[in-house]
């Protein structure tokens, strides 16, 4: 009895997550501001830095832009990332850059399909969870994505977890989903 309905839970599990997952290849553009805080263990108050993100996927743009405590933050066009730095722009050419381009585009689009090939994935309701296949990842814990329960194309937070125990929190607010980003959007 217990295996059936386990076998259930999975079933509906799987199916929600196709429907989050169609729901969410809609997205066109966003724009959202966030605040991130990263706990350190070796610090009692997190440190908080607050921006914003602007997505464009036809185009294939994304600019994360930090704006406090400082300015500084990525732009990727294509396959081309860049790194902020004030006013300057600068083309990260390594293979770092490329491969920091191609997992932001993965996350940001919840491309459950590639994820699946590097985490379990876990559903309880919005609350989606992934933990590496890998048992010693040096990296990452666990990673919890929290969607909107009204519309789960728009994520409200993501917590990271790292093996220490440390944990970077990312929380978004004033989302806009599928409409035209203004010109500071992106540069």
């Amino acid at each position: 009895m217990c295996l059936v309905s386990s076998m259930a839970l999975a079933q509906d599990s799987e199916v929600l997550l196709k429907q989050y997952a169609q729901q969410i290849s809609e997205v066109k553009t966003l724009q959202s501001d966030f605040t991130e805080e990263k706990h350190l263990s070796l610090l009692s108050t997190p440190l908080e830095s607050k921006g914003r993100l602007s997505f464009d996927k036809t185009a294939q743009q994304l600019h994360w832009q930090y704006q406090t405590p400082f300015q500084k933050g990525f732009l990727m066009e294509k396959e081309h990332v860049y790194r902020l730095q004030g006013n300057d722009k600068t083309l990260i050419q390594d293979a770092l850059g490329k491969m920091m381009a191609a997992q932001m585009l993965v996350w940001l689009t919840l491309d459950f399909e590639t994820l699946q090939k590097e985490y379990q994935i876990a559903l309880n309701q919005e609350e989606i969870t992934f933990t590496p296949r890998a048992k010693d990842h040096k990296v990452v814990k666990q990673i919890t994505v929290w969607l909107d329960k009204d519309n789960v194309q728009q994520v409200r937070q993501v917590k990271m977890e790292e093996p220490s125990g440390d944990f970077v929190l990312w929380k978004f607010s004033n989302t806009r989903v599928n409409k035209p980003l203004g010109q500071e959007a992106l540069p």
